[in-house]
């Protein structure tokens, strides 16, 4: 009807125009007054009449046809949403479910009706998230939705449309992805040529074939590739899927390796480093040979992952066998004797806090400096030392070898060698201000790796099976050739940091140790007078007594907590830590204390229990069988709390592994 209506419409304009163009032309004419001129006068009459007809009946029908397009767009938009595929809602203000549609309902709510319930009750949707970005990802059983919101506001009433798109598809490639990507890893026999020394060759080849047999029954399961790098390196292609498996488990080939016995008496260890999460295969190989690095110069027998966000470590439970590389010690020697002499000067620092191992070995590298021609400075905050006896010694011989850390970054250079001594990580140095000044760094240390390791260095000696940093240096000392002789005194502080971290030869002794305190005796350190360094107060020795007492059992851990802060108690702690250990049936010992408006704890073993992993759990680090943490977040007594749950979590954990070993053979059978 509105075609027609628009036709004759024009049909009408056209007769009028036609018509009014004859009259016009018969205007002029003879003809105006004739038959013709009448019939063209009375068709524009019709033609204007029509016209006006058809205009008011065209305007009555375009207001008709407004009101039909109104009503049917406003039935269309009652009944859009509601048959939508997209699952869609309304919330109100207190996140109240005030209208859904059936997809939602079908998809979302699993066929229930919710209405009036809160959202948050129906599915484990984050606001917080959602209202930052604007959407957010939400998994549920079978499907996964991108969910958008947009809110308005009407007459003070704040609603908000939730919209969820289906990306179960992209979710799914995703995955495949990732699972999919290449993961590198590294293993090495740990002590591999010191382990063979003396085994025939006959035996060698059984246990490397056994060996071999072991890493490839492993890995098989996994669909790996594994290609031997040389008789003792092996680098093993996995997938990222396969690759969580063993993470989970935590490398039990670790343990399997470990029942393979050399000689009938000493167990076989692995070292593996893995690279996971890089954007690139290449990167990936990358992380796990850094991560190899991390766990051989943490003692080995242990499994670093390397990730985008940092390390992560498995295994670490057996006692490193002590080897030591002779030629290593003179070549690293030698090359610090070059760095030196192309310097014109060397500022040696510890850790914060330093003990006497740190300053002992610092004096030692100064001499290292002096007998160069050298001009050489111990950077020391004299007023935050655990070796103050030793510091107000040296500050009292030795006026001009000490310097505070903010003297020693001013008088950094261009041409000055900074060398860190008892310490690998670059948050523990005396001075970051003159780490990050420094253009030349090279780093003495014994304790294992940690993340956040120093790893622009010119120059490293790390030997996590070393007893000390002080006998790293005496090693250096004794392939130098020496001008003059070690002066008493600096024999006397490396002597001194070797009786501390040993425990007076105790602890973490083997041969070279007792060469290194030869040495240093013969130089002229004189025992007793090392002795006074360890004197303590009266009542730092009634502090430590009160500690003793109030120490209690934890299985076969000792563990206490000190009433209060006083004056020296980080040494205190440690003492007391360390006569803890002469309790039988104690194999670890743990005291809490505060200081400084944080919880620490000292921890020590006698090398059945590695104290450091259980203080990395609690943020901290160290050795195996010395180690320390340090907390901001809790009281002394919840630091116990928590201590205590990492103990009896890592009980729970080795009495699965022992279930697991006992089952095995019946498993098999």
């Amino acid at each position: 009807m509105r075609k027609k209506s628009t036709w004759r419409l024009v049909c009408a304009l056209l007769l009028l125009i036609a018509s009014a163009v004859v009259i016009l032309c018969m205007i002029g004419t003879e003809q105006k007054q004739g038959l013709f001129f009448w019939v063209a006068v009375t068709l524009l009459a019709t033609g204007a009449l029509w016209t006006i007809g058809e205009g008011v009946l065209l305007h009555r029908n375009f207001w008709g046809y407004i009101s039909e397009m109104n009503s049917t767009l406003a039935d269309t938009a009652a009944q859009v949403p509601e048959q939508m595929p997209i699952p869609t809602a309304i919330l109100s203000e207190g996140k109240e479910l005030l209208w859904y549609n059936s997809s939602f309902r079908r998809l979302i709510a699993g066929d229930t009706d919710c209405r009036g319930r809160n959202i948050q009750h129906i599915i484990p949707l984050d606001f917080r998230k959602l209202l930052e970005k604007g959407f957010c990802d939400l998994a549920l059983p079978g499907h996964a939705y991108r969910v958008s919101i947009s809110e308005h506001m009407k007459d003070g009433t704040k609603t908000s449309l939730l919209c969820f798109q289906d990306i179960s598809a992209m979710v799914e490639l995703r995955n495949r992805y990732f699972n999919a990507k290449l993961c590198v890893i590294h293993v090495m026999v740990d002590n591999y040529d010191d382990l063979f020394s003396g085994a025939r060759q006959s035996e060698r080849a059984s246990l490397m074939a056994e060996l071999e047999n072991l890493i490839d029954r492993f890995f098989q399961q996994y669909h790996c590739i594994t290609c031997p790098l040389s008789d003792d390196h092996f680098m093993v292609l996995i997938e990222a899927q396969y690759f969580r498996t063993i993470q989970n488990e935590k490398f039990p080939i670790l343990d399997a390796a470990r029942k393979i016995l050399v000689s009938g008496k000493t167990p076989l260890t692995l070292s593996i480093g893995a690279g996971y999460d890089g954007e690139s295969f290449a990167q990936n190989e990358l992380y796990a040979r850094q991560s190899l690095d991390m766990a051989m110069g943490r003692g080995g027998d242990q499994a670093a992952v390397k990730t985008l966000s940092g390390f992560d470590f498995f295994g670490g439970v057996s006692k490193a066998v002590e080897h030591r590389s002779k030629t290593r010690y003179r070549y690293v020697a030698k090359a610090l004797q070059e760095i030196i002499q192309s310097n014109d000067k060397v500022i040696v620092m510890g850790h914060r806090y330093t003990d006497l191992d740190a300053v002992g070995a610092a004096v030692g590298v100064a001499f290292i400096a002096q007998e160069q021609g050298r001009p050489a400075y111990v950077a020391i905050n004299a007023e935050a030392t655990l070796a103050a006896p030793l510091v107000k010694r040296l500050q009292k011989e030795c006026p001009d070898l000490l310097m505070t850390p903010d003297e020693a970054v001013e008088a950094c250079d261009d041409h000055t060698v900074v060398v860190i001594v008892d310490t690998v990580n670059k948050e523990l140095v005396e001075s970051k201000e003159l780490y990050q000044k420094a253009k030349q760094v090279v780093v003495i240390d014994h304790h294992r790796k940690m993340a956040n390791c120093i790893d622009d260095m010119l120059l490293l000696l790390h030997d996590p099976l070393a007893s000390s940093a002080a006998e790293l240096v005496t090693e250096m000392l004794a392939y130098l050739e020496l001008h003059k002789d070690l002066p008493g005194l600096y024999a006397e502080s490396l002597l001194a940091g070797i009786m501390l971290d040993t425990k007076n030869f105790v602890m973490q002794t083997g041969v070279h140790t007792f060469e290194a305190a030869a040495l240093l005796r013969e130089c002229g350190a004189d025992p007793i007078v090392v002795k006074t360094l360890f004197s303590a107060t009266m009542s730092a020795y009634r502090q430590r007594s009160r500690m003793v007492v109030d120490a209690e059992l934890h299985g076969r851990c000792a563990i206490t907590v000190a009433r209060d802060e006083c004056q020296d108690i980080q040494i205190i702690a440690s003492q007391t830590a360390d006569e803890l250990l002469g309790i039988e049936g104690v194999d670890a010992s743990f005291v809490i204390y505060p200081n400084r408006g944080a919880s620490c704890i000292s921890a020590r073993s006698l090398g059945k229990m590695n104290v450091q992993v259980i203080m990395e759990q609690l943020g901290g680090g160290g050795h195996q069988t010395m180690a320390a943490a340090q907390r901001k977040d809790c009281s002394p007594t919840e630091l116990r709390t928590k201590l205590i749950g990492v103990l009896d979590a890592m009980a729970a954990a080795e009495q699965a592994i022992g279930s697991a070993a006992a089952e095995e053979p019946s498993t098999k059978g």
